[in-house]
């Protein structure tokens, strides 16, 4: 493949890649990833570079949401600061647990938890109110922090699990929830950024054509997401979360094989 049209499949994939996720609170590293390795990025590469894409895709979709939607400060800490400990944490978790084992029962749990998103529509039929009080916060973080262990040990976005707790436990309506999921990932992947730069893993030949991309999807995504309908902004977050977790389990099983 020349290098002009290297270019342009990367730009391709961080289009696709943070138009979807900005739109369900992913991020897009679900489909960046398996993607860039398919066409021959080693992995730890494609995981790292595409960190840097979703760090750019979480702060101008961010942008996006907040001129539209006025986020809960105290949620967003609650969340966030976790989030940041357990990212850090998950390489060391890496190597004392089974990762392949746990991914697989996370991959499960979530896998469930998309297609209650995807066919149980009634559920957001109605408005949902912030559930308030100390059970709120303590949800919060350990949504944040289970987050910040599935991105550390899958190399996806924590949205993967922010979104559906912020719906269905924490009871916020579908386009808060993925702003808030979208405005947590900032910290967190910046956070990674910084790690993997450090490590030299980032390939920036790789990221820059990624990352113009983002400023695509990033900056459009949002624009669909509020025009979209409630339900049907579920089902949408609901099918990619079924790609994203079946990307966790049938990786996870090849490896256990």
């Amino acid at each position: 493949m020349v290098d002009g049209l290297s270019t342009l499949v990367y730009w391709f994939i961080g289009v696709v890649a943070t138009l979807l996720g900005s739109m369900s609170g992913l991020g897009g590293g679900f489909l960046s990833v398996p993607l860039l390795y398919y066409i021959g990025v080693s992995m730890p590469v494609a995981v790292a570079t595409s960190k840097f894409m979703v760090f750019i895709n979480s702060i101008i979709s961010t942008y996006r949401y907040i001129e539209k939607i006025k986020l809960p400060l105290n949620l967003y800490i609650a969340v966030v600061t976790p989030m940041i400990i357990t990212a850090y944490l998950g390489a060391f978790l890496v190597a004392i647990l089974p990762v392949n084992t746990l991914s697989t029962i996370i991959g499960l749990i979530l896998f469930v938890a998309a297609l209650r998103m995807l066919f149980q529509r009634n559920n957001t039929s109605r408005s949902t109110s912030l559930r308030q009080g100390l059970p709120m916060y303590i949800h919060s973080a350990f949504s944040g922090a289970l987050a910040g262990l599935v991105a550390g040990i899958s190399g996806l976005g924590g949205g993967v699990v922010n979104v559906p707790v912020f719906i269905y436990v924490l009871g916020l309506d579908p386009h808060l929830a993925v702003s808030l999921s979208m405005a947590c990932m900032i910290p967190s992947s910046l956070s990674s950024v910084i790690r993997h730069f450090e490590d030299g893993l980032i390939d920036w030949s790789i990221g820059i054509p990624l990352s113009i991309g983002a400023l695509i999807g990033g900056w459009t995504g949002p624009r669909i997401a509020l025009r979209t309908r409630r339900e049907k902004l579920v089902e949408i977050i609901g099918g990619v979360m079924i790609i994203a977790t079946l990307r966790i389990i049938i990786e996870s099983i090849i490896k256990l094989l």
